[in-house]
């Protein structure tokens, strides 16, 4: 019988009840055993899930609960075998990975597929960046990494005085940035292609949403061994909106602004004294100066599961 970790994000206020709704799917099947995250504790969960040789790792939360669990359990130049699989069930607000890999919670078809050890081997990204306290770090990413828009809104964010209820917070950040935004001046390097200048986003991608379902990289692939490059120049507001209907839908920005490459490997640094902020995976980390590459095939993982 396989054995199979369920971490289950505590940050979730119904935990307690997807944990039953696990264990009634789940327990008949498999050794279960599910885990409800602390603050700070998913990584380590997970990273004892697969030093204790568990076969299966069920992601129950959002991209942050996905992002905890690769970085506890991807370990490069390391046979893929003997690593667990991931299953992501889709229980958070973003939930951008699960659209590209199409994963949701049918249960019956998920249970079919470990059973038959139908996963993607997909590819993930290692960052290298400044920490917040001046360390240089390492991390991993299964999604999304990106600098300039959407980090300056998360931070704006969390320094509004007012703590306005959820989207209005984040529309009033947004329309601030958009209005006042100083310009974000970047060199950027990546395997062929070179960019020095001002720049609104710089997204480096595995998968193809960000933010909550916005298709800012409709090319991407999570298993070609590439990562894809988009790099957004200074935007107004009224060409902004105009696009956001294709961003919805995932389609290509046709214009001028926005470039589209194929890459391996790319190096930010910025071009002012003040350093820019990233994210990966919707969470904060640090900042530029960043190096990010590819590690392929690299995580054996359960799609096309709604």
């Amino acid at each position: 019988m396989k054995k199979v970790v369920a971490i289950i994000c505590g940050k979730n206020p119904n935990a307690k009840s997807i944990q039953s709704e696990i264990k009634n799917h789940f327990a008949l099947d498999f050794d279960l055993k599910c885990v409800i995250t602390q603050k700070g504790t998913t990584q380590s969960i997970a990273a004892n899930a697969a030093a204790e040789g568990v076969d299966i790792i069920l992601s129950v939360g959002g991209d942050g609960t996905t992002n905890e669990i690769i970085n506890g359990i991807i370990m490069e130049n390391v046979d893929i075998s003997k690593l667990p699989s991931l299953v992501v069930i889709p229980f958070g607000t973003g939930n951008d990975l699960a659209r590209t890999i199409n994963a949701g919670k049918n249960y019956d078809l998920i249970i079919d597929k470990i059973k038959k050890d139908d996963f993607t081997i997909i590819d993930v990204a290692k960052i290298t960046y400044q920490s917040y306290n001046n360390l240089t770090e390492s991390r991993y990413f299964i999604n999304t990494a990106d600098i300039g828009f959407g980090p300056m809104v998360i931070t704006k964010v969390e320094k509004q005085n007012i703590k306005w209820p959820g989207k209005i917070a984040y529309i009033l950040a947004a329309t601030s940035i958009f209005t006042f935004q100083n310009d974000i001046n970047i060199t950027l390097e990546a395997d062929e292609y070179k960019y020095e200048g001002p720049i609104y986003e710089v997204c480096i991608t595995n998968g193809k949403y960000f933010g909550g379902g916005f298709g800012v990289s409709p090319y991407a692939i999570v298993d070609d061994e590439v990562l894809d490059l988009v790099v957004v120049k200074k935007f107004s507001m009224f060409n902004f909106l105009e696009q956001f209907k294709k961003l919805r839908k995932g389609q290509p920005i046709m214009a001028d602004q926005v470039t589209y490459r194929k890459i391996t490997q790319c190096s930010i640094i910025s071009n002012k004294s003040k350093q820019i902020p990233f994210e990966i995976d919707g969470e904060l980390l640090g900042t530029t100066p960043i190096d990010i590459k590819i590690v392929p095939s690299s995580v054996k993982i359960f799609v096309n599961t709604k």
